[in-house]
């Protein structure tokens, strides 16, 4: 009866799990160390936010706040403008933490700004803070006096917030597949072209180099295709300029040749020329037959290229080989004998299967005569079905053309199309690149420590303004540090391209951690005779490892310490080791020791101290107390 008892309540058992909603999510199992979730389909809210807190300290600002018993990631979104329409944010995305803290850097001095903090939990649930602001502070500065006739002085802000100014904007046609732009700008800035056969343009080309006169030179264009255009400048504090939209139209492919007329000679020597070259076509290639030229082949003949249309054309291959991407395709074939590589192309729209020519645009390399044969289509639009027909013809005889195939151009994704480091100084370096469309921008940068790569201090810099040039200022790495740097833009539609650069460096690190406020603090087990309880802190310049060397008395520098910690591998800045093995009431020198990720080393100069004497119990200072009151007792003994 009971075996029955319990398979009846296993049965029930399972039917209530599948009865309930499949949403549905008991309390997660959770310690300090780890959170397990029982439905990871499950979203949760977002944490709550309390406690937001600034504190300014020059141009440079710590944002701190707290998720209630919520692990959460930490970012402070800010501008100087409360419609956060050009918004930057900073902040890290590893969800560990419940205090949070940021440190705001490259901050304008002098500016106020407008803020708030967004925590993401674990498993989704986003919370943002209400609106606050805080204003920065200025480096004092000599102020620069002026000879004007009312005297004073004239202080000057260096803080640029002007884009680029865009003039003379022109264009030059090169052939039919090369456009040179040309413009100038009033401060020198970068040049590059936004271009596509729409106002959503789709391409970008240019140069990080700065200049006042820019030239840009765009080809594998199509030939006769119009295309829209415009110039994009950004200066050194990464301000863009934009000119207007243009266009041109690019030259029909024929247009540098044009076409060529029939070589007309004279009769006689024609008929001589023809006698000799049909005889050895005959040689060449015996299924040519005579008769096909008629009863008098001699005399129909009016130029050589009537001559030529006997020798046979290339064999093509069957079925082409095309790569097929959003705005561009490479089509591969094959011929018998060594022929040019031409492609005749045409979009569904304008394809006229009845028409003389059928295609739009014939694009290839007419001089290059090989039996293996490429051709790139650049400038497609993405979603598109296009027509194409192979064309190769050697350097006798006639063209083969092969039947007409189709392919579909993809949906266009979102890339980075090129990037460029700038590195300032051995803590700052600017990123730069390229995406093909507008999107946002932001750097994650993670530490190598020990060669592991420490995700838990990785940090994330995001400018929300979308553009397709892109420029992000780091300047809090640490020289000879290594890192992984990962390039992020993300567009309106939330597709993201990213560029993962793993190892990351300024330069050789060889300055070794600066160890400062060393100080030990002890105190004495009052449940535990002669136990001793002995912090020893300090701080470090950049992260580093943490030992110590000790020894009981007063020792100068020249003595090695018998005793040390064990080594503390978790890099940090501040720097805290218990020792509880000390003596109550002694007196010990210790060194502190801490090396950085390239292994350059610091040991302190020696510190001594006392540790905390043994409280006595009221029974040991009566017992005190009373000997050196009747300490004459102890003579009347002897």
């Amino acid at each position: 009866m009971k075996l029955i008892d319990k398979k009846i309540f296993k049965l029930l058992l399972l039917v209530s799990a599948l009865l309930l909603p499949f949403n549905f999510v008991g309390a997660a199992m959770q310690s300090t160390h780890y959170v397990i979730y029982e439905n990871v389909l499950h979203t949760f809210d977002g944490p709550v936010i309390s406690n937001v807190n600034s504190s300014v300290n020059v141009a440079e600002v710590t944002v701190t706040w707290d998720t209630t018993g919520i692990l959460s990631d930490s970012f402070v979104v800010y501008d100087t403008n409360a419609s956060f329409a050009t918004s930057k944010e900073q902040g890290t995305s590893v969800k560990n933490a419940i205090n949070h803290s940021v440190l705001l850097k490259g901050l304008s001095e002098g500016t106020s700004y407008y803020y708030y903090v967004k925590s993401t939990r674990v498993n989704g649930g986003v919370s943002t803070s209400s609106t606050s602001t805080f204003t920065t502070g200025t480096t004092p500065v000599t102020p620069t006096t002026t000879s004007s006739p009312g005297g004073g002085m004239l202080i000057i802000d260096k803080t640029d917030k002007a884009a680029p100014i865009i003039s003379e904007l022109t264009f030059k046609l090169l052939n039919s597949t090369t456009v040179e732009v040309r413009w100038k700008t009033n401060e020198k800035s970068t040049s590059f072209i936004e271009y596509g056969e729409t106002v959503n343009y789709g391409s970008t080309f240019g140069s990080w180099d700065s200049a006042t006169d820019h030239v840009v030179v765009l080809d594998n264009l199509l030939p006769f295709t119009a295309y829209h255009f415009r110039a994009l400048s950004s200066d050194s504090w990464g301000n863009v300029g934009y000119s207007e939209d243009k266009t041109f139209t690019t030259n029909p492919a024929d247009a540098e040749a044009g076409e060529k007329e029939p070589t007309v000679i004279d009769q006689k020597i024609l008929e001589e020329v023809s006698r000799r070259t049909l005889e050895f076509l005959q040689k060449l290639f015996p299924e040519v037959s005579l008769n096909q030229l008629g009863p008098s082949p001699f005399t129909t003949i009016s130029s050589i290229d009537q001559i030529l249309r006997f020798i046979p054309a290339p064999v093509l291959s069957g079925e082409p080989g095309m790569t097929i991407g959003a705005k561009q395709a490479t089509i591969k074939w094959t011929t018998d004998i060594d022929a040019n590589s031409m492609v005749a192309l045409a979009a569904e729209g304008d394809y006229n299967a009845k028409a003389s020519e059928p295609y739009a645009q014939i694009i290839g390399n007419p001089d290059i005569f090989e039996k293996n044969h490429e051709v790139r289509l650049m400038g497609l639009t993405p979603n598109t079905l296009y027509h194409i027909q192979l064309r190769s013809k050697a350097k006798l005889g006639p063209t083969a053309k092969s039947k007409d195939f189709t392919f579909r151009t993809i949906t266009e994704e979102l890339e980075i199309t090129s990037y460029f480091t700038q590195v300032v100084d051995p803590q700052t370096v600017i990123f730069k690149w390229v995406t093909n469309k507008d999107a946002d921008s932001a750097v994650k940068f993670t530490p190598y420590f020990n060669n592991v790569l420490a995700v838990d201090q990785s940090k994330i810099i995001k400018d929300n303004a979308a553009s397709v040039i892109h420029e992000i200022k780091v300047s809090e790495l640490l020289g000879g540090m290594v890192y992984e740097i990962e390039l992020v833009s993300s567009d309106k539609e939330n597709n993201t391209a990213t560029k993962l650069l793993p190892n990351f460096s300024t330069g050789k690190d060889e300055t070794p951690p600066e160890v400062t406020k060393i100080k030990a603090e002890s105190t004495v087990f009052l449940d535990k005779k002669d136990k001793t309880q002995t912090v020893i802190s300090w701080t470090t310049d950049e992260p580093a490892t943490s030992k110590i060397y000790y020894q009981e008395g007063v020792h100068g520098g020249g003595t090695t310490l018998s005793e040390w910690t064990g080594l503390s591998e978790n890099y940090n800045k501040e720097h805290v080791i218990v020792i509880t093995k000390f003596k109550p009431g002694t007196v010990y020198t210790f060194r502190v020791e801490s090396a950085d990720s390239a292994g350059n080393l610091t040991l302190s100069q020696p510190h001594t101290f006392m540790t905390a004497k043994q409280k006595e119990s009221i029974i040991q200072v009566i017992m005190r107390v009373l000997e050196n009151t009747f300490g004459w007792m102890k003579q009347i003994g002897n």
